[in-house]
């Protein structure tokens, strides 16, 4: 009887001990640790890196293209008004008939 009641203490000490244990490396870094160090994890990381790297190329890339965009707009406004004030110095002459 003694032999079954230390079984069951030791049994229900070592479970208790190991979900203790499994919440600890949940919740710690420990457990990222180990999962770092795999070849999948380390390649899909420097993946991400790269992309990263790519969308912020690509931001910067549109930021400069809406600049340019802005600044050719207000290019061709301006040559738009000074046409118009050509036009409007310069009245054409009457169309002559043969």
């Amino acid at each position: 009887m003694t032999a079954m009641i230390r079984f069951l203490f030791a049994l229900l000490l070592g479970a208790l001990i190991g979900g203790g244990a499994t919440v600890y490396v949940i919740q710690s870094d420990a457990g990222n640790l180990l999962v770092r160090r795999t070849d999948v994890v380390q390649d899909l990381e420097r993946r991400l890196r790269e992309m990263e790297q790519q969308r912020d190329q690509l931001g910067r890339q549109l930021e400069d293209v809406s600049a340019r965009a802005g600044r050719m707009e207000q290019a061709f406004t301006e040559l738009e008004r000074r046409f118009r004030a050509m036009v409007d110095d310069h009245p054409q002459a009457p169309a002559q008939t043969p």
